[in-house]
């Protein structure tokens, strides 16, 4: 009887082993899951210090004159590792961008997606963009630096993301019957173009005035010439 039950159960030894080498599987596998989330910790933040430091430089001397060694030298990075991340100074330049875009795109889905009037849409629409510039001393100089750089990147598929959102954000104002029923492809490219092309000529005055710029472009987008205010003899 003793030695069927042994048979049967298996020999308390064998179960021993088996918990033993369940434990160091269990052991070995913790060490080798820790150092992977280090690793892919450190990849993140390599990478957030070189767009970092790419936004700094861009911004100090422009993408013309920035090269790899100045966004390297500005972290504790060997220089062979930013080719871990970026092809070349013109990528990282498009990541930078990219982020930006990205900050843009959340601060509209707050903004002119929730207007109720034209006027809210078109204020909230330009108001977004011309504070994201103005408002921050670095973000308004990386303007300053990099005009015709940024509109080389305007068209690249992805960064498109905040022109495809302004298309959405027409069309369901269209639809809600805040903004008129006219051609949205038409009207899209209106009002990516005032705004852009304000923010341009606000960031080379000095001091930059968003409040004007704004003003400004919101007019132009309601009315058109007609209801733009008039500059003052002396201005």
């Amino acid at each position: 009887m003793k030695e069927r039950r042994a048979e049967a159960g298996g020999s308390p030894q064998s179960g021993t082993i088996g918990a033993l080498k369940m434990e160091n599987q269990t052991a070995t596998a913790t060490p080798a899951r820790e150092r992977s989330g280090r690793r892919e910790q450190n990849k993140a933040e390599n990478r957030a210090a070189l767009l970092k430091a790419a936004r700094s430089v861009f911004s100090e001397i422009g993408f013309g004159a920035a090269g790899v060694r100045d966004i390297v030298r500005r972290t504790d990075l060997a220089s062979g590792t930013f080719y871990n991340y970026f092809k070349d100074k013109e990528e990282i330049f498009e990541a930078v961008v990219g982020e930006m875009t990205a900050e843009l795109l959340r601060r509209h889905r707050e903004g002119r997606a929730k207007a109720r009037t034209t006027e809210e849409f078109f204020r909230a629409h330009a108001s977004v963009y011309i504070k994201f510039v103005a408002e921050d001393p670095e973000i308004l100089a990386f303007g300053r630096q990099n005009i015709t750089p940024i509109r080389m990147l305007m068209e690249r598929p992805n960064l498109q993301a905040s022109s495809r959102q302004l298309v959405e954000d027409v069309r369901q104002a269209v639809a809600k019957g805040i903004l008129p029923d006219v051609d949205i492809g038409y009207l899209v490219a209106c009002l990516s173009g005032i705004v852009f092309e304000v923010s341009v000529a606000m960031v080379a005055r000095d001091p930059v005035n968003p409040t004007e710029a704004i003003e400004f472009a919101t007019r132009l987008m309601i009315g058109g010439l007609d209801n733009l205010p008039r500059r003052r003899p002396d201005s």
